[in-house]
């Protein structure tokens, strides 16, 4: 059983009248009816709804175990003539829909999900967070903007072994605009020049249409992991 991410989908159907629509319903009080599909492998839960704005609406949530589960279901409900006979009940063709389960985050849960992209080693998964207009200050002091900071990420003389996020040090929201400094342990080299260092690296970020996105960042310059690591207020982890 894969209970947790089951597979779930909503059938909308349209009866042509009350008579069809009560034809429907006693088909599925029967035997041949719901209690079939509730007893069928997979099957999570069924529940019937019916519209108020349109009486001979009827709209069936299913969750299955998986989609195999439901597709071995409608391929009997076809074998045994039950979708033969409901064709001759509704006025058009049934609505079928997959639906996906949406996971509504806060803004801090958010941010440290742009955070952890990115660190990842592969700087296009946190590139899709960057704003176009994102300023990048290297330890230099130098700034890159996002076609620079590209240009060098895609580097030849650039490969990255691994990089991982240590710590968040402070994360701090306010309405639209977000600042967070974290640290980070990096392998990289540099036309063969190997590095291994820890860094402490700090964005701000802006909520655009919904989405947080980095509008500024800078990097330190990077300590080796031997050496003591950056310490911060207990009181900034907000």
């Amino acid at each position: 059983m894969s209970g947790n991410n089951p597979h779930t989908v909503s059938a909308t159907f349209t009866f042509k009248d009350v008579e069809s629509k009560e034809k429907f319903i006693e088909f599925c009080n029967g035997e041949k009816g719901l209690s079939v599909t509730r007893a069928w492998k997979g099957c999570q839960s069924l529940d019937c709804y019916e519209s108020h704005d349109d009486s001979n609406k009827i709209v069936i949530w299913q969750k299955w175990d998986s989609k195999e589960d439901q597709q071995s279901y409608i391929k009997h409900r076809h074998e045994d003539g039950s979708f033969e006979f409901l064709h001759t009940l509704i006025d058009s063709p049934p609505e079928i829909n997959p639906l996906s389960p949406l996971v509504f985050k806060t803004d801090k849960e958010q941010v440290e999900d742009v955070v952890r992209d990115m660190c990842n080693k592969d700087h296009n998964v946190g590139k899709k967070h960057m704003d176009d207009g994102c300023v990048f200050i290297r330890p230099t002091g130098n700034p890159l903007n996002m076609a620079g900071w590209d240009e060098m990420m895609n580097n030849k003389d650039v490969v990255v072994e691994s990089n991982e996020l240590v710590s968040v040090n402070k994360l701090h929201i306010s309405g639209n605009m977000a600042f967070v400094c974290y640290t980070t342990h990096g392998k990289f080299s540099y036309k063969g020049v190997e590095n291994d260092d820890v860094a402490v690296l700090s964005s701000v970020l802006e909520k655009k249409n919904g989405r947080w996105k980095v509008v500024h960042g800078q990097r330190s310059t990077g300590r080796k992991p031997s050496d003591s690591p950056p310490v911060f207020p207990e009181n900034n982890k907000k």
